[in-house]
Formats: C-alpha cells, structure tokens, sequence
C-alpha cells in the first residue's frame, strides 16, 4: 500500500455531507418516506419505514462513490520528460533619447511597461535581458524564470550606462552571443528601441543575414519627436542652446525587419503590440523540445475499478422502484447550471449564460441577437468578426463597440469617424470621448 495515492483527495470531505444526510433519512424514516406518498405508490416503494437492508445498501454505495471520485491510485507509469528550449533575449535602448516625452509619460517608462508586459507571457523556455547604449551589457543571463527578469527592468535607466550613445548593434550581438554560450543554434531577439540608423541597420543585418536568430522590433516612439525631458526637469540642448527633438526612424526599423525575416512592431496604447511578439516568440517548433533523462511519474487514476460496485446495487433498487427515489432525491443536489442545450432557454439565452461564465467563444457562437454577437466576440479577441457582425448595425453602442474592435486591429481612421458618430449622439459619453482622444494619439504617433 506505499504506492497508493489520492489523486483528487478533496473528494472525501464529501462523506461528512453523505452521512449528515443518512442521518436526516434514517431519524425521519419512522415517520415518511424519502418522497412523496402518491409518488411512492405510483413506484412501488410502500409503508412509512425504511428498509435496513436497503438503507445500508444506499449507505455503502454513496461511500463507495465518493472514493472513486477520489481518484485511488495504485501505481504510476514512467515517461520520459521533454525540456521546452525556445529562447529570447530582450535587448532594451537605454540611450538619453528614451527620456522623450512624445509618449507620456516618456519612451523609457513605456518601454519599462511593454517590456514587462512581455515577460508575462514567457513562462517557458529561457529569457535574457541585455541593455545598450554606446556599448551592451548583460543585464540578466539566460533564465527560466522571467519574474526574476521583470524585477529587474524597472532599474533600468541611461544613467546606469557607462558610455552615453546608442549602438543597437552591439545589443543584438551580446544577445547572440548568450543564446550560444547556452548551446541554442536558433532563438528570438526582441529588440526595444526608439530610432536606428543607417550605419546600425546595416551591421545588425550583417549579424543575422543567413543565420536562424529571429528579429523582432518594438518601436518606441513616433516621427514627429519631442524633446528630451531629463530627469532634473530640464531639456537636452545643442551647442547652439536649441532642444535635441528625438524622432524615431521607422522607416529603418521596417527594413530592418523586412531584410532579416523578422516583424516591426509601432508601440500601441491597447496591448496588441506586446501580444503580437508574445505569440511569434513563444512558438515552439519540433527543435525546440528535447528529450531529458529525466522520467516523469504519471499516476493512474483507477476509480473506475468501483464502478461495478455501483452498477449491481443500482440494478437491485431499480427492481425495487428505490433507484427512481433516490435520484429524485440527488438529482436537485448534484445539478450544477449549465449554458449547455436545453429545450426551455433560447439560443440567446443560452449564449447570456456562457458570456455571464466568461466564455466568451462559445456565447458568440450561439448569440443571435448582432448585437450581443459583436460584444461576444470582441471579448473572445476575435476583432475582426466583431467588426463585420456590428457594422450593419447603427446604434450609439453598436457603433462604439465596432470602433474599440477597429481600434485594436489598428484602423485608427474608421475608429475615429465612428467615436466621433458616437459623441454627436451621445455628447456625454466619455468613454467614447476618452478612447477617441487616445486613439488619435496613437495615430499621430504612427504619422
């Protein structure tokens, strides 16, 4: 008995209710049956005692029941293990230009959120974290524990760098060089920067040109620039006492991307952004598991050895009429809500339980109403299906809810004349307001 185990142990709080409720049914037994007396007759179970036979019957088989809900366990199979190695290496601009303030509240802090953001997602595999401004440096080694990583990135400021500049180079190359020192021939880099110039582009498409490294960019920042708000409250000047305007160089970045293979990736007020790179650097390719020596125990879950124990009662008291009471008795017990089919609910009211448990696919799929079709789907992330299902539709929430959902695939200019539809109907509906006015600023930032 040292291999046997409970694999659902929780199971066996259940018997104290199972014996509270024998209790209840053997001191009321002298006195009524379990059910109604014209349903008795009409089942055959007669008189106002309970049978001793039958109750301890009743007794052993809800006993038995709940063990095999326990999941008894008596052995385990071995199989042997497979380590996920995909890596990424976040490679972080900490140049004096990621104090720009075109981003409130400036580059570096949104870059600080985006990259944790980031880091949430990664949760298997290894991460590293480099840091560059006229050189790179490791801030964090390769590790399989990116919480450790996401403390560190809001220390991270150009003032710890030891040489002012920006030499994204040099980060993507570090980056490289700690993916191979951990014997990886191939993982992502996400490169978070606000500008690359010529002579950068150039030398980091030399670093990956022909090699299995994978580029992605997350551009902080927009076109237009701003200055460069220092940390004293005063502004970079040239020589002439003229602010430095910080512009980002977009174009670079795309080509940069399109040369090597890679993504590029405009910062976003919505989270679409940090998704789109979470979802490319987390793919796991059949090279990226390998098999460990190290074998992992899989126990066998063998209630169902109880079953037939159940089975042989049952058909004993289905003989008797007893089994129909006892499920008329469990029945409203054991029933747990379900959105599932069922004849008394239409379609709609079907899909409102489903969308109120949160699952949101499946409401969207049953939803009839447009309407509530649209919201269902914007909730499931499919933003694209929301859009098409409320565009026929011309009420003020039909048409707010069809501008957040062109809002995250990135239509800022539908979603602008659509929040704008709104707010001449609904002059105080702020919430239209608010997501107008950032969506406008994310546009000009993309300008």
């Amino acid at each position: 008995m040292s291999n046997f185990v409970l694999l659902n142990p929780m199971w066996l709080i259940a018997l104290l209710p199972w014996f509270a409720l024998l209790l209840w049914i053997k001191s009321r037994a002298r006195t009524q049956t379990l059910i109604a007396p014209h349903l008795a007759k009409a089942m055959g179970v007669q008189g106002t005692t309970l049978n001793r036979r039958r109750f301890v019957l009743i007794a052993l088989s809800g006993v038995v029941a709940i063990v095999a809900l326990s999941g008894p366990s008596f052995h385990a199979l071995e199989r042997p293990s497979f380590a996920n190695t995909s890596a990424r290496v976040v490679v972080m601009d900490m140049s004096m230009s990621m104090y720009a303030t075109d981003i409130k509240p400036n580059r570096l802090t949104q870059a600080r959120y985006k990259v944790t953001d980031l880091l949430s997602h990664w949760q298997e595999g290894s991460t590293g974290l480099v840091a560059y401004a006229g050189d790179a440096y490791m801030v964090s080694p390769m590790t399989s524990d990116a919480n450790t990583i996401a403390n560190l990135v809001p220390n991270l400021s150009p003032e710890l760098m030891p040489y002012p500049g920006a030499n994204a180079a040099s980060g993507i190359k570090l980056a490289i060089e700690m993916m191979q020192n951990t014997g990886l021939a191939t993982g992502h880099i996400v490169l978070v920067t606000d500008d690359i110039d010529d002579t950068e582009r150039n030398a980091i498409e030399s670093l990956l040109s022909n090699s299995n490294w994978h580029l992605s960019i997350l551009g902080i920042g927009s076109r237009a620039g701003a200055p460069i708000k220092l940390d004293n409250g005063s502004l970079m000047t040239l020589d002439n006492g003229q602010p430095v305007v910080a512009k980002s160089n977009f174009t670079n970045m795309q080509t940069l991307a399109f040369e090597t293979g890679g993504q590029f990736v405009p910062v976003q007020v919505t989270n679409n952004d940090v998704l789109q790179i979470a979802r490319s650097t987390s793919q796991v390719d059949e090279t990226s598991a390998t098999k460990s020596d190290q074998m992992i125990e899989e126990r066998i879950n063998q209630g169902f050895w109880l079953i037939p124990l159940l089975i042989i009662p049952a058909l004993l008291m289905f003989r008797r009429g007893v089994f129909f009471a006892v499920v008329l008795v469990v029945l409203p017990l054991t029933h747990s809500p379900s959105a599932q089919a069922s004849p008394w609910l239409t379609k709609d009211q079907q899909a409102m339980q489903h969308f109120e448990n949160k699952e949101y696919q499946q409401a969207a799929d049953l939803f009839e109403d447009p309407n509530w079709k649209g919201i269902a789907q914007y909730e499931s992330g499919d933003y694209q299906g929301a859009a098409e299902t409320l565009a026929p539709l011309s009420s003020p929430q039909a048409m707010y809810n069809r501008a957040n959902a062109l809002a995250q695939l990135g239509n800022y200019q539908d979603a602008i004349e659509l929040y704008e539809s709104v707010l001449k109907q609904e002059p105080d509906n702020q919430d239209a307001r608010t997501n107008l006015e950032r969506v406008k600023e994310q546009q000009q930032q993309q300008q």
